[in-house]
């Protein structure tokens, strides 16, 4: 079974977390961050509620179930360097399937990921989308 992993930066401090996306209608987009380790005497609906985070929704990216040459998890808006190509690439989710694009240039993800390198993403490292779409 695949892996379904989302990623975003909470509102309130600006960190990244990793999660299960929930989102509601009328209210803000929140990640869901299961951190047990072990048995819990909170109810399933406080157990939720406490480890729920309001995250930017424009900071959303999903795990592609791939990982890059460093075994690194490679999610949705990584900005990735190839160095076959020499440039930096993004990942993005288009017609139904994940693709790394440089350069003007689209490839199916998969074809590419052990050999492509993440270096940051669209949200923290703007200045490396310079000339990949």
């Amino acid at each position: 079974m695949r892996e379904i992993e989302f990623r975003g930066k909470r509102i309130d401090n600006r960190e990244w977390i990793y999660g299960n996306l929930m989102q509601f209608e009328d209210s803000a987009t929140f990640i869901f961050v299961d951190e047990r380790k072990g048995a819990s005497t909170l109810t399933y609906a406080h157990f939720i509620i406490n480890n729920m985070h309001a995250i930017d929704e424009k900071t959303i990216g999903q795990y592609t179930g791939l990982k890059d040459k460093n075994s690194k998890k490679i999610f949705e808006r990584d900005l990735c360097w190839d160095e076959h190509n020499e440039c930096y690439g993004v990942v993005k989710f288009e017609e139904g399937k994940f693709l790394y694009v440089w350069e003007n240039i689209a490839e199916d993800l998969w074809e590419v990921a052990d050999s492509i390198e993440i270096y940051g993403n669209i949200h923290e490292n703007p200045e490396l989308l310079e000339g990949t779409e």
